[in-house]
């Protein structure tokens, strides 16, 4: 994916940097990478401190919570790491290349400089985690993982 193609994707696919500007965007860009994984492969680990905010690019990406237990799944366009990124706490889950992917990675550092300084984007990361909060709320088995 060139750098156009990459900025064009988060505007259009990825709701939480709709309100972007351009060169919001392009510094984002700059000083995150993409990275390729395989199918089973880990990009994130249960109980370590997240060193990126992960945006999938293709792909699918699960998130498991520990002994096999399927939390859900991101497609192109979704995120991850954004709890543990706003709250400070370990990483809940696992993140697992389900298929072939690629994740825009985007470093803590940028995160809190760019991404938390946008209000849209603060609000969009708020919802995020609570309808995620939600879904595992409803299923006690995934909620007692």
């Amino acid at each position: 994916m060139t750098l156009v193609d990459l900025i064009e994707f988060l505007k259009t696919r990825a709701g939480m940097f709709k309100d972007f500007s351009d060169e919001r965007l392009q510094k984002l860009v700059d000083g995150s990478r993409v990275g390729s994984f395989e199918a089973k492969e880990a990009i994130m680990h249960r109980g370590e401190e997240a060193a990126h905010f992960g945006v999938v690019l293709s792909g699918t990406v699960t998130a498991d919570g520990g002994n096999g237990q399927r939390l859900g799944e991101l497609k192109a366009g979704e995120t991850f790491g954004e709890l543990s990124l706003m709250s400070g706490n370990p990483l809940l889950a696992d993140f697992i290349a389900e298929s072939p992917c690629e994740v825009l990675l985007i470093p803590v550092s940028l995160f809190q400089s760019i991404v938390v300084a946008e209000p849209g984007a603060v609000k969009r990361i708020s919802q995020t985690i609570a309808g995620r909060m939600k879904m595992l709320m409803a299923d006690p088995a995934r909620a007692a993982s």
